[in-house]
């Protein structure tokens, strides 16, 4: 009997779960914490300085990316350009343009909004003849002729902005919009 004990003691010894003190402390460093802050704040500051963030619809006849980044422009064009939309920042499509259109950007984008007030890719307008005019610069379908051009490029916002500037290469400027032609960009610059 006295064995039994033992053995029964030796079980309960065994079972007893083993503390051990320790001095760590999960508490964060104020420095630690202090220099994380500041370098996410830099790091966002100089991504902002760079970089432009527009939000699109990530569902359309095709997924795309919700998010489109693209790099900050600074030249006079640019920020003429962004007074012209009182001071509101550039898209990034707008952005795009004004490397496509170099000088040229305040006019082109002027050209942009008065064709597409809403900046929108996807998007088209009857005229009169029976045409339609697509996507982010309103290239007529008379275009869709050309080899190689379809409507899923002119859907697409970059490669309409690329066809956008091949035509105003071929003609020497931006005489393929009626919106140039007839004046009415002018209502979109100040």
């Amino acid at each position: 009997m006295a064995a039994q004990r033992t053995a029964a003691a030796r079980r309960r010894k065994r079972a007893r779960p083993v503390r051990i003190q320790t001095n760590i402390s999960i508490t964060p460093d104020w420095r630690v914490v202090f220099v994380l802050a500041l370098v996410l704040t830099l790091a966002g500051w100089w991504f902002w300085r760079h970089y432009t963030v527009t939000l699109q619809s990530p569902a359309t006849l095709h997924w795309q990316s919700p998010i489109i980044v693209a790099k900050r422009i600074t030249s006079g064009g640019a920020i003429e350009a962004q007074a012209d939309q009182n001071g509101k920042g550039l898209t990034a499509w707008q952005e795009y343009a004004c490397r496509k259109f170099g000088p040229d950007c305040r006019l082109a984008l002027a050209i942009q909004r008065a064709e597409n007030p809403q900046g929108k890719c996807e998007i088209y307008h009857y005229n009169t003849d029976g045409s339609l005019d697509w996507g982010y610069f309103q290239i007529n379908t008379v275009h869709l002729q050309r080899p190689g051009l379809n409507l899923r490029d002119l859907l697409d916002c970059q490669a309409n902005i690329d066809f956008a500037y091949q035509l105003y290469k071929e003609h020497g400027g931006f005489s393929p919009w009626s919106t140039y032609k007839n004046g009415r960009y002018r209502l979109f610059m100040k």
